[in-house]
């Protein structure tokens, strides 16, 4: 005798396995581009070898380390049994794969080309996850720098400079502006650190809100690229990822307008997906990639004649390529030079602090000296 499942039942059982899973994705370590990208790889390689996608998965799946994509995938493999398109299974689950692994994967669906296009985009995950490595290590040095200083300056407020007061108050000497205004600054942070707390999380809170809206993100965006030291830095790290996207989406067999709409999505910049959106719109009439672009600053002369070559003489892939390869050496040698620029402003900023300090605490000290001899 088969059990009997009303609808209702069904409904909850189906609640049930949907609330597990977003628990799992909610509590669980996020995926990060390395874990994205192992995955990735290995789906093209056992496809590539003609194992079946549904086995594919379930032989990946042993060996994934990151619990919120190991339950991810098992989600999906699920679905797919059932005879659903892997790139809807992937479509359910934006906070994990990106528009541009879903757009690339319907590519290679319809294609046949599966696994050229996981291949593709396992070299743009490593490229970019390279990429940020590089600047997140010449980054280091400044950063330990800045929150030595701050440490520094917190504990000679706090402890330091208290004990001091205590022993100028006993001489009722007139004391120095410098060691004045030091005192005031000391007693405002003890007494109304909690003030200045709650005034900076408000801003990080108000800020990062406005920041999600688009009009914010967009404002972010143009005010980055504006910055007097990073903007150009900024400016060719954009442009290097800009070229790399557009070709592995041509390079996958993508349609120039889909691709210049899901690079669009895909940027991480407002600036340029707007300037690519009207890029969009001026090819859909009928212009050549090279022309529409060339009606934005934001790409340099260089560049629209490296992309006519390539248009006349039908090898986009690779100009593009290129480009994106010379964008990124500019880039890393631009925010090399930045942090050799950087490095001695913080050290001179720490230097300074520190002397005022000094210079606060001795002054008085040296008149003390004088009124005891």
């Amino acid at each position: 005798m088969k059990p009997y499942n009303s609808p209702v039942i069904t409904r909850f059982t189906g609640i049930l396995e949907t609330l597990k899973l977003k628990a799992g994705l909610g509590f669980v370590k996020s995926v990060g581009v390395h874990d994205l990208s192992f995955f990735v790889r290995q789906l093209s390689t056992m496809i590539s070898a003609g194992v079946p996608l549904y086995h594919a998965l379930t032989t990946i799946s042993d060996s994934i380390e990151n619990k919120t994509l190991k339950a991810t995938v098992l989600a999906i493999k699920d679905k797919i049994k059932n005879g659903a398109p892997f790139s809807v299974c992937l479509a359910e689950y934006k906070e994990i794969f990106p528009p541009l692994m879903v757009g690339l994967t319907k590519v290679g669906e319809v294609s046949g080309l599966l696994e050229t296009v996981f291949l593709k985009y396992a070299d743009l995950l490593e490229w970019e996850e390279e990429f940020k490595s590089k600047l997140f290590t010449m980054m280091i040095y400044p950063l330990v720098i800045l929150s030595f200083g701050l440490v520094v300056l917190v504990l000679i407020l706090v402890f330091v400079l208290p004990r001091f007061v205590a022993i100028f108050a006993d001489y009722n000497q007139t004391l120095p502006l410098p060691t004045l205004l030091l005192m005031k600054a000391s007693a405002f942070f003890a007494g109304f650190w909690w003030l200045l707390l709650a005034v900076l999380i408000a801003a990080f809170v108000l800020l990062r809100r406005y920041i999600q809206t688009d009009k914010g993100r967009r404002n972010l965006d143009a005010l980055v690229l504006r910055l007097p030291l990073a903007g150009k830095t900024v400016h060719k790290a954009v442009l290097s990822r800009f070229f790399f996207l557009l070709s592995v989406m041509l390079g996958s067999g993508v349609p120039l307008l889909e691709a210049l709409a899901v690079t669009s999505s895909s940027i991480g910049n407002r600036v340029l997906s707007g300037y690519i959106q009207i890029v969009t719109r001026n090819v859909q009439r009928g212009d050549a990639l090279s022309k529409a672009l060339k009606e934005f600053d934001f790409f340099p002369k260089p560049v629209i004649q490296m992309m006519q070559v390539g248009e006349e003489t039908g090898k986009m892939e690779n100009v593009l390529n290129k480009i994106a390869a010379s964008y990124e050496r500019e880039t890393e040698t631009s925010t090399r030079r930045l942090m050799i620029l950087i490095e001695p402003l913080f050290i001179l900023g720490i230097a300074l602090m520190v002397g005022y300090m000094a210079l606060a605490l001795l002054l008085p000290i040296m008149n003390i000296s004088a009124i005891v001899k």
